[in-house]
């Protein structure tokens, strides 16, 4: 389905986008602006939502181009990981109020979410551009 596959490489590009804004607004001149926009917790969640249900979509989706379930595991899988992240530092924001897999999760999208970001962006234009490639 067309649908899910547009909305699979939209969700990846923005969700990526989105995790890695810090990073991206030292690195690119004037992405500060867009860096500020995406602070906003309601905007991260509603994201986060819709990437994580999209992703699930995209791993039960299946098209005559491509083989079942592995033609869109890898966007797939990144937007199911970039939609989570964002949930969870939604709803997770106290330190004290959170749990220990949680803390895991937040302790390790600190330290890896740019690259995820990145990954993710790379992942969704990859995905645009060769449609029917294997796991892409």
């Amino acid at each position: 389905m067309l649908q899910i596959y547009f909305l699979t490489v939209l969700t990846n590009i923005i969700a990526g986008l989105t995790i890695s804004a810090p990073f991206l607004s030292i690195k690119i001149e004037g992405f500060q602006i867009f860096a500020e926009k995406m602070e906003n917790k309601m905007y991260r969640v509603i994201l986060g939502s819709i990437t994580v249900i999209t992703g699930l979509f995209a791993l039960l989706n299946t098209s005559a181009d491509n083989i079942a379930i592995i033609g869109d595991l890898l966007p797939a899988v990144t937007a199911m990981a970039m939609g989570l992240i964002l949930v969870i530092f939604y709803f997770f924001t106290d330190e004290e109020d959170s749990n220990r897999p949680v803390k895991t999760v937040k302790e390790l999208s600190e330290k890896y979410g740019n690259i995820l970001g990145i990954a993710g962006i790379i992942i969704g234009l990859i995905h645009f551009l060769i449609p029917t490639a294997l796991f892409l």
